[in-house]
């Protein structure tokens, strides 16, 4: 069992306990109900919230990892308010009330203590995990920033490119930068045969990653896709995660990029949109390029 449920539990036992001895008090004192009622009730229902708030506590997982907070505070405001039941028997305006009386003034301030500790103590975790999920959502939003930068610039970079394996270099240098997929290959199919613009995959033969452009090479063009095993061609064990896209797509020819890692990694649906943009700037590039090729073979000739 765990700290979460262990203290969960404590609260809940205690809650009712301390609701059953302000129901034992209020009968010690009178038997007319609706005294009884009248001088049980409140406290019955603070030391029943307690109780709520162990179950509540137990679970719910949000406070995990902040149970021995909640804790603390329910034990700090039992401790307080006793402290001053203590202050106030011992004082001179109390100390000629019965050992009984005083017996209840003291269970009835630990308990309003107990419920303030519990509720400060909800509050203090349920706002740390507030801030940490705000920590987190920052870095979230800082790192897609520097990635939209990273697109912005190799995306200049690609549009300037002299070449197609000019282009292929910046894609495969981009997919490596925005994944932490250090191997990447750019893949141009034509008539069968399959040429590496550019290569960084140690893991995989290249023949096998030309295999894997070949069975791909039907996706959308510019769409990112993840690839979880089984991959559609046999890779080594130690390939973990893929992603491939295919960036440019004519009658005679399909270019692909494959990316493989060998560590756990997770590409995201933002990251993806990403790829995307920065796909789509290559895609232009290179269809630029080979435009500019083809009008340029009859002044050759």
């Amino acid at each position: 069992m765990n700290q979460r449920l262990l203290t969960g539990a404590a609260l809940a036992v205690s809650g009712v306990v301390l609701a059953a001895m302000q129901v034992f008090h209020a009968v010690q004192q009178t038997r007319i109900p609706v005294a009884v009622a009248v001088d049980a009730l409140p406290f019955v229902a603070m030391g029943l919230a307690v109780t709520y708030a162990g179950v509540w506590l137990a679970r719910d997982t949000a406070f995990e990892g902040a149970t021995s907070r909640v804790a603390a505070w329910a034990a700090g405001g039992t401790v307080t308010f006793a402290a001053v039941a203590a202050l106030l028997l011992f004082s001179q305006r109390v100390t000629s009330g019965s050992l009984a009386r005083a017996s209840y003034l003291t269970v009835d301030l630990v308990t309003v203590g107990a419920l303030a500790g519990v509720l400060v103590g909800l509050y203090d975790a349920r706002s740390r995990s507030r801030l940490r999920e705000l920590a987190a959502e920052r870095d979230r939003v800082e790192a897609f920033a520097g990635k939209a930068a990273d697109v912005n610039n190799y995306g200049r970079a690609i549009a300037s490119a002299p070449s197609v394996d000019g282009v292929a270099a910046f894609v495969v240098e981009a997919f490596g930068t925005m994944t932490d997929m250090e191997e990447t290959a750019v893949i141009q199919l034509r008539d069968g045969d399959a040429v590496a613009l550019a290569n960084t995959v140690r893991t995989v033969p290249v023949d096998v990653v030309a295999e894997f452009a070949q069975a791909v090479r039907a996706q959308e063009q510019g769409a990112v896709i993840v690839h979880d095993r089984p991959f559609p061609v046999d890779i080594p064990e130690s390939v973990t995660d893929c992603v491939s896209t295919v960036v440019l797509d004519d009658e005679d020819e399909t270019t692909v990029v494959i990316s493989v890692t060998t560590d756990e990694t997770t590409v995201g649906e933002e990251d993806q949109k990403l790829l995307e943009l920065l796909v789509s700037h290559a895609s232009v590039r290179m269809a630029t390029l080979d435009r500019q090729s083809a009008d340029e073979e009859p002044t050759g000739q």
